[in-house]
């Protein structure tokens, strides 16, 4: 693989078959957003990741990847997803559709032009 490029990033997520994202539990990284896992479900990626901060709202357990603490959960959740692949495009669409339907740029700015015209309403 080559060094990240922004311009070949989606191209080389595509090249993926699972999402990760490993964190310690510390408070610096329960502040941290989960761009990267929103990134990897964009693309169709199941994902794993540790239930820190705010992948405990973006990972929904068994729907669209796996939630995982411990060594033990972490190499069931990866070998599963490894061994069936429709389980991996399952997972995959499902964060698609989730990203499509919450996170995606079109419905966000309808968010917050929303927001905007409340609190210029006095609201």
């Amino acid at each position: 693989m080559s060094p990240w490029q922004e311009d070949t990033e989606v191209a080389q997520l595509h090249g993926f078959d699972i999402g990760i994202m490993p964190l310690p539990d510390a408070p610096w990284e329960r502040g941290k957003c989960g761009y990267k896992l929103i990134q990897y479900m964009a693309c169709g990626l199941p994902v794993v990741a540790s239930p820190v901060g705010v992948n405990t709202t973006i990972v929904h357990q068994g729907e669209n990847g796996w939630l995982a603490d411990t060594p033990e959960q972490w190499t069931v959740a990866i070998r599963h997803l490894a061994e069936d692949p429709e389980r991996r495009r399952l997972m995959g669409a499902a964060g698609r559709r989730q990203v499509e339907q919450t996170y995606c740029q079109q419905v966000q700015a309808g968010r917050l032009t929303r927001m905007l015209h409340e609190v210029m309403a006095g609201r």
